[in-house]
């Protein structure tokens, strides 16, 4: 029998959502940096050199004077602004985590986070490494600097957790409580007929303290979660052109009707109708 340890849940988790880094940008920043961020992105910027300011609309500006990591999550609207005359250094990924895991989807972080570089020692070679690559332009460079940006932000989701710097939401209900193997039950079996009490019986809690304890950590209900869970997933399969009717069965729901009017409560517009605008709206970027 396979046991998962927490860690191995992130890593599910991650993987059920497809989530990859893509290398974005780098170079040296003079003035404004304004991301044109589809929706669902999240970045990681790392400030090798010189000072930055996070410059966010109703906002006081934030400045990063020191090298330091950023994690700006998908809730996060904001520009970067060189505040350095002979300019600051600066690389970039994007991740892609979806549309629908936007501001209703609980991931527990909502603003972005700094981390300077001296409170990050387990990261800095990793850190060293993407500018090494980023620098020598050598084959395979994009490729290397994806896989070494996920690694970093594994890195840096563990230690924002550690750190309280993420304090509820499904990242931090993973590492952090009892809840994992509820969650990873959610994660990997969207069909089944889940409900509170057999939820319960997997982390050995009663239905009540299980529902209370639910909410304080992920920041919704377990049926609020396994919702938002299904539709993400739905989503998914409705730009990969598969059948409403399949998608309804592979997310839980008894018949396309029922999949149907979910859908709509939840997004306000039924499958197809959320399908095509989306896949016009991809194409825009």
């Amino acid at each position: 029998m396979t046991i998962r340890t927490q860690m191995d849940l992130l890593s599910n988790f991650f993987e059920n959502i497809h989530l990859s880094g893509h290398f974005f940008y780098g170079g040296k920043l003079h003035g404004t940096y304004e991301l044109n961020k589809p929706p669902g992105t999240t970045f990681i910027h790392i400030i090798s050199e010189g000072g930055i300011d996070l410059v966010r609309t109703g906002y006081s500006n934030i400045a990063v004077n020191n090298p330091s990591v950023l994690l700006c999550p998908i809730t996060c609207k904001y520009k970067l602004r060189s505040n350095k005359f002979s300019g600051s250094n600066i690389i970039t990924a994007s991740f892609d985590f979806g549309e629908q895991m936007g501001n209703s989807f609980p991931l527990g972080i909502h603003e972005t986070i700094i981390f300077e570089l001296s409170e990050l020692i387990n990261i800095n070679p990793i850190i060293d490494a993407i500018i090494d690559e980023f620098n020598k332009h050598d084959s395979g460079r994009s490729k290397a600097l994806n896989l070494l940006f996920e690694y970093v932000l594994i890195l840096l989701i563990r230690n924002a957790v550690d750190k309280n710097k993420i304090h509820k939401g499904v990242l931090f209900a993973m590492l952090k409580t009892k809840l994992a193997p509820a969650l990873n039950a959610i994660h990997d079996s969207p069909d089944k007929n889940w409900t509170i009490d057999n939820l319960a019986q997997l982390v050995n809690m009663s239905r009540t303290k299980f529902s209370e304890f639910f909410l304080g950590s992920v920041g919704v209900t377990p049926i609020g979660y396994l919702t938002s869970w299904r539709m993400k997933r739905a989503q998914e399969m409705l730009l990969e052109d598969i059948q409403i009717k399949v998608i309804a069965s592979s997310v839980g729901y008894g018949s396309q009707a029922a999949f149907t009017r979910a859908f709509l409560r939840e997004f306000g517009q039924p499958p197809s109708e959320w399908c095509t605008m989306a896949k016009v709206s991809n194409t825009s970027y």
